[in-house]
């Protein structure tokens, strides 16, 4: 009891309670005189309790730990962690020790009835929050939380690049009831913040590698998600590149996007993906999307998202926080389904990634304490898991461990030739007739050019 004593009341400087933090549990109720209502929370140890409680009268908002609210629930005298009474009561309670606490409104002030609003969340993130278990995207993350020695403890990272480093050794999935039955998928998604003089924004940058693993070929295609909301609201007016603006589901909105061509590939073979923030200006920010696969660096995309009155923007890693459409200030590399949410069985696979950041000064960063599992994209593996051997972060066949960190080193590259079809009509692993013809006079061509 006495490790009670030394917890803390602390509000961070790196967050503002009262106009910035996400909550991630909302609960609105109606208490008659000496009614209460609670939310029980589970915490790992070093995580906070952070909580804004609204009410039309005075309430007396409480934190227990688990004795002290059998206690208060048995109606027996008990000390709570925190105590304060208002109409708007916001505070962080913490950091804990590992185990369960209720955040109490007690309508015990006022002879009316209160109407209460309850938002509550850990801080730093719980990280599984979303994902715990498979199927899910599976790779290596960085959400911005470390567990140093039991404890966890959250980081903040602004950074004007992210690199994602691949080297495939074997590849092959399948699942049946999809459109591309050996659809693969390999995810770089970042979270760029963007800040206005009255508000900021968050965008969900993807770059992605999809593979048609029976046919051996691959092409690259990026996603811009409006994450300042659950719902993302975009349209062609509001983003302008390379692609354009499509409507996804009624739940989710729009998103931008475009495709590159096609590519061959030949195991074992690397890629290296780039999301850059190019430029920020008064009237929007402009991302460029890249990749190397053995050619030198190619940006096949510069997408600009239009936002006024800008002041500042970057690319983020946050721990303490999400974004407004609740989504993780995570940096993602993972392997999930092709597209459209598909999760898909592997039938082999062995990889290893890597994960680089450039911060705002420059400074290129290898990243260390990643977890195995992605949150933030729709597309998941049914059967994959991360393992750290050598210093190394391997993808393989398996069941993941969703709660180890690994420090790993970027991979050993490879790059053999690689062969570039030219938009080919690859659907379900037919090649069209039309682009089996323009194989065969590329070949002729080429092989008439060697002869001279």
């Amino acid at each position: 009891m006495r490790e009670l004593l030394l917890l803390l009341l602390i509000v961070y400087s790196m967050i503002s309670i009262s106009n910035s933090l996400v909550y991630t549990y909302n609960l609105s109720v109606t208490l008659n005189k000496f009614y209460y209502e609670y939310y029980n929370v589970t915490v790992y140890s070093g995580q906070s309790i952070a909580f804004n409680v609204t009410s039309n009268v005075p309430v007396t908002v409480m934190v227990f730990n688990l004795t002290q609210f059998n206690f208060f629930y048995n109606m027996q005298p008990s000390t709570p962690i925190y105590r304060s009474v208002g109409i708007n009561v916001t505070g962080i309670v913490g950091p804990l020790i590992r185990g369960t606490y209720y955040v109490v409104a007690f309508n015990n002030v006022s002879d009316s009835t209160a109407f209460v609003r309850m938002n509550i969340t850990e801080v730093p993130v719980d990280i599984h929050y979303e994902r715990s278990s498979l199927p899910a995207p599976v790779g290596i993350v960085d959400y911005g939380v470390v567990n140093s020695t039991g404890r966890l403890i959250g980081e903040i990272l602004k950074y004007n690049e992210a690199i994602g480093y691949i080297t495939i050794y074997n590849i092959s999935a399948y699942n049946s009831t999809f459109e591309i039955p050996s659809g693969a998928g390999l995810q770089l998604n970042a979270v760029l913040q963007v800040n206005t003089l009255t508000k900021a924004y968050q965008f969900w940058l993807q770059n992605v590698v999809d593979f048609i693993t029976t046919n051996d070929t691959y092409y690259f295609t990026d996603n811009i998600w409006n994450s300042t909301s659950e719902f993302s609201n975009m349209s062609n007016g509001s983003v302008s590149g390379n692609g354009h603006v499509y409507f996804y589901n009624k739940e989710l909105g729009y998103f931008y996007g475009v495709s590159t061509n096609n590519f061959t590939y030949v195991t074992p073979f690397s890629l290296i993906l780039y999301i850059k923030l190019l430029s920020v200006n008064n009237n929007g920010v402009t991302v460029s999307f890249g990749y190397n696969n053995g050619s030198g660096v190619i940006w096949y995309d510069n997408a600009t998202i239009k936002v006024s009155n800008v002041k500042s923007a970057y690319m983020l890693i946050n721990g303490y926080n999400m974004t407004s459409g609740l989504q993780y200030y995570d940096l993602e590399l993972v392997f999930g389904g092709i597209f459209d949410g598909e999760y898909t069985f592997y039938k082999s696979m062995n990889a290893s990634l890597g994960l680089q950041i450039i911060l705002l000064n420059g400074t290129n960063v290898t990243l260390s304490n990643l977890y195995t599992f992605g949150s933030d994209t729709e597309e998941s593996a049914d059967n994959l898991m991360t393992i750290y051997e050598n210093g190394y972060a391997w993808v393989v066949v398996g069941n993941d461990n969703f709660y180890t960190q690994i420090n790993p080193k970027i991979p050993n590259l490879i790059f053999p030739k690689q062969t570039h079809l030219y938009q080919l009509a690859l659907k379900n692993g037919v090649i069209s007739f039309t682009a089996l013809i323009l194989i065969v006079l590329l070949i002729v061509l080429a092989i008439k050019k060697r002869r001279k």
